[in-house]
């Protein structure tokens, strides 16, 4: 915490007329700044008072393994084909050990009624950039030295609570439902490196980290801040070629190091060097294994095929594309090729007719599995579920909107064996609303990840028993 520029900006607020009747006595000056220095302290703990009643933060959340915890009386919406009216979720250890209705009670178990409330997984936002600056100002997810940085961890970057002018990123988050990111390099490269999944608990990004490398991610197109330089690419045929280029010379260090090894094997006395280490060529490995899937920024109808025709030549794990404006006029081939389809933050383009085109239900409708995003910082963390109702208010239906935002990102990462659905088994990460989620007035009354509650809000006390 920048502590001068916090006693800076409160002090700040003490006009030169509060301290005249000070003036001209000395022991009353020194009450005054007493006063101040009092005040400064109360504003410094004010945070940390937050933090203790919103988030468990400061280190991994470790669900006590003995305590049961029950949520009884709630409308369950899984996003695993059966929902619950009047549910009951039974969490133990962090899991969901039984979810149903009319079950047994566990003797000993913390009971909380929240009858008449809706309980959803936690929102998932498949393509964030949170914590690492804001948009339109000084981020920390573009390398722009070199159009091609494999080699760059997300991870390395991230800030684990929000960078100014919006410090309180990831608690706002969790206290509009989110408790997953999945936070990636930018668009300013061809190949901008390895993306992260964080839970939005702990006090580290290594203690959210739950997979990593998540995948790589690249952007076609032109890019211009290095067309401004007159240095490759200055075209879209240019930024191709870069992704191929790169995967070339990946496979000739594969080759490089199979013939080191077997060499090796051959006569261990004779065997020249090893290739010397390339961090570079090392993390498109990952790429060319198959190891971890690509996930490409492109807008266009052009580079969207571009970015199918690369998956299919290299053979890409699996292939998901982010914002995809121009994926409607290419719906049939991506469901064909099996692409995911990442939508946002812009939700509703329109067709060459000028005709509203509702981008995640078209896509749904012709059989492109979808997710939704905030881009954040572009659209903030928070309004993750204000960028599905949108796509709910013009035509998505209500439940592929939630599993656009649970399960399927979770099934894209390849994480849905823990999260994005309400099943026995799974994390206990789950939002108690109180009421439609797609209702902005609603709101999270609380947040639980691995079981452990991360939020409350004000109003449970007056509404939600426990």
């Amino acid at each position: 915490m920048k502590l001068n520029g916090i006693i800076k900006r409160e002090l700040m607020h003490l006009r030169p007329e509060s301290l005249s009747p000070l003036a001209g006595s000395s022991g009353r000056l020194s009450v005054h700044w007493s006063f101040c220095l009092m005040l400064i302290l109360l504003l410094l703990s004010l945070p940390l008072f937050f933090l203790a009643k919103v988030a468990r933060a400061g280190g991994p959340v470790d669900a006590d393994s003995g305590k049961v915890l029950v949520l009884r009386g709630a409308r369950i919406l899984t996003s695993a084909n059966q929902n619950y009216e009047h549910g009951t979720i039974v969490i133990k250890g962090g899991k969901i050990s039984e979810i149903g209705v009319n079950l047994q009670i566990p003797a000993g178990a913390e009971v909380i009624d929240v009858t008449g409330c809706l309980i959803t997984p936690g929102l998932i936002d498949a393509h964030s950039h949170l914590g690492l600056g804001p948009s339109g100002g000084v981020t920390e997810d573009n390398e722009m030295s070199d159009p091609v940085t494999p080699q760059l961890r997300i991870i390395d970057s991230i800030h684990p609570e929000g960078v100014a002018p919006d410090k309180n990123q990831f608690l706002q988050a969790v206290a509009e439902g989110v408790t997953t990111a999945v936070v990636r390099p930018g668009s300013g490269n061809v190949i901008g490196g390895q993306s992260a999944v964080l839970k939005l608990r702990g006090g580290t990004v290594d203690n959210m980290c739950i997979l990593f490398p998540a995948d790589m991610k690249m952007a076609l197109g032109r890019k211009a801040a290095y067309a401004q330089k007159g240095q490759m690419p200055m075209t879209k045929m240019g930024t191709a070629y870069l992704v191929r280029q790169v995967m070339l010379e990946a496979a000739d260090y594969r080759a490089a190091l199979d013939r080191y090894e077997n060499e090796k094997k051959k006569n261990p006395a004779t065997a020249t060097a090893p290739p010397p280490r390339d961090l570079k060529k090392e993390a498109m490995l990952l790429v060319l294994e198959q190891k971890i899937p690509v996930h490409i920024h492109v807008d266009q109808a052009d580079d969207i095929m571009t970015a199918v025709r690369l998956a299919k030549e290299f053979g890409f794990s699996k292939l998901s594309l982010a914002h995809a404006e121009e994926s409607h006029k290419v719906a049939d081939e991506l469901a064909r090729e099996k692409v995911a389809v990442v939508v946002g933050p812009r939700m509703i383009v329109y067709d060459d007719d000028n005709r509203a085109v509702n981008l995640a239900d078209y896509l749904h409708r012709h059989g492109v599995e979808i997710c939704i995003m905030t881009d954040a910082d572009v659209v903030q963390q928070p309004f993750l579920r204000s960028q599905a109702a949108i796509a709910v208010k013009y035509g998505l239906e209500p439940e592929e909107a939630l599993r656009a935002i649970t399960v399927n990102p979770a099934r894209l990462m390849g994480l849905e064996k823990r999260i994005g659905t309400l099943e026995p088994g799974k994390d206990a990460d789950l939002v108690v609303w109180s009421g439609d989620l797609f209702d902005v007035r609603q709101e999270a009354l609380r947040v639980f990840i691995d079981g452990v509650e991360i939020y409350r809000s004000p109003r449970v006390d007056g509404g939600v028993k426990k």
